[in-house]
């Protein structure tokens, strides 16, 4: 189990609360619902039930549904006939098309910054380089999910082209859970976590040639790991724990 704990270490289901807070409703709603179905509260192919839903957020179901409809069009859930909506499972070949695209658009994110570098850019690259080391070694694995989803919005931004970065922040919330599951595994997440470091440091250099290696290799790595995850039921490549998310 390469030191994985026996469950995922996620969302607890007082954090789904909603209700009574001052930000708006339905971005509260749609962001608490996608951090359960991120950290596996709710698990690939689980049926979604308003009543229970509405319990959990404190929330009416016309504000409910807004934010159902809103996490269909990202993918993350689906609308199955005579079952209502249910959390999105993917194949390994749907994960494997993903990667696949992931690799081009993120290798040319990264390759786009390091020949742009805006002092503001690698700036912000570098404050998510400082707290990604921060997290390494005591953060949970939702805390590095969260600096992790950072340092790939930065190269995002990087980038310098707004349409490209909307297409992967669309892309890496189909894959978060994925991902989520991977940082339990803590040899994967310090060889990771290394080459993030390395991606950071060529592109601040300026070194395109190296920031596109760097880039598709980890992304070669990552694409594996996410196809072994999905065709072990979302567990830990190698576990034999009954934790498997999988409905």
């Amino acid at each position: 189990m390469d030191g994985a704990p026996d469950h995922l270490d996620g969302m607890k289901d007082g954090a789904l609360l909603v209700a009574g807070q001052s930000v708006s409703l339905r971005s509260l709603v749609v962001e608490r619902l996608r951090l359960a179905i991120v950290t596996g509260r709710f698990r690939p192919g689980q049926q979604l039930r308003e009543r229970e839903l509405c319990e959990l957020t404190g929330v009416s179901r016309p504000s409910l549904r807004e934010a159902l409809r809103q996490l269909e069009a990202e993918g993350l859930i689906i609308t199955a006939p005579h079952r209502g909506p249910m959390v999105t499972i993917l194949t390994s070949e749907e994960v494997s098309q993903l990667y696949d695209l992931r690799r081009v658009l993120e290798t040319f994110a990264a390759r786009e910054f390091a020949r742009r570098r805006r002092p503001e850019d690698v700036a912000a690259l570098q404050d998510v380089v400082r707290r990604l080391n921060e997290v390494e070694e005591a953060g949970t694995p939702l805390a590095k999910l969260e600096v992790g989803t950072l340092f790939y919005g930065a190269i995002a931004t990087g980038s310098g082209n707004p349409y490209l970065a909307q297409s992967l922040r669309a892309l890496h919330n189909r894959i978060a859970l994925i991902r989520f599951v991977s940082l339990h595994q803590r040899e994967r997440t310090a060889q990771s976590f290394a080459t993030l470091r390395a991606l950071s440091a060529a592109i601040v250099a300026g070194d395109e040639r190296l920031t596109d290696r760097l880039c598709t290799e980890h992304l070669e790595v990552a694409g594996k790991n996410a196809r072994s995850i999905v065709d072990a039921g979302y567990r830990i490549p190698g576990s034999t724990d009954d934790t498997g998310l999988a409905a």
